[in-house]
């Protein structure tokens, strides 16, 4: 029970490092920056805000 605890937790910080050191390096130069869509956040806010604005004029 112990080596499969030891042996998880030391994979889980292989794949935590390995996860660091890769988002640490810039990205090519011939491909351009990813952009996040954060489309789907500000729609969940507006619902959020339409949702308390409709309870409070009820």
């Amino acid at each position: 029970m112990r080596f499969v605890l030891i042996n998880t937790l030391m994979l889980s910080s292989r794949r935590l490092q390995h996860r660091l050191l890769s988002n640490l390096q810039p990205p090519p130069a011939d491909r351009p920056l990813p952009r996040k869509d954060h489309t789907g956040f500000i729609l969940t806010l507006l619902c959020i805000t339409l949702g308390i604005a409709f309870y409070l004029m009820s």
